[in-house]
């Protein structure tokens, strides 16, 4: 190791992996905005609406497509001409159907 790194050893790692790994925790609609910031190409807030059908039917607890596509159309803005639709709008609705 590289002096001045610190490097967990497996019993300091593991329990902390246990952790995360059994958590219940999904996230909140900061986390959420983060992850879809990855996809944010303008810088603007907005995504592909496909990218967002992509996360929704394939990652953490994945809707089946027609599941995935009814909830894009109830929450979400209409795509622009070049298919980017703003993601704030979509999570804030959905977050607050949570509570």
């Amino acid at each position: 190791t590289e002096k001045g790194k610190k490097v967990f050893t497996e019993a300091e790692a593991f329990p902390m992996y246990k952790s995360c790994k059994d958590s219940k925790d999904v996230g909140g609609f900061h986390d959420f905005v983060e992850v879809l910031k990855l996809y944010d190409k303008n810088g603007d807030n907005t995504c592909q609406s496909f990218e967002l059908f992509k996360l929704l039917t394939n990652f953490g607890e994945k809707l089946p497509k027609e599941e995935a596509k009814k909830l894009m159309a109830e929450l979400c803005e209409p795509e622009d001409a070049d298919g980017f639709m703003p993601f704030l709008p979509f999570l804030t609705r959905m977050c607050a159907a949570e509570t």
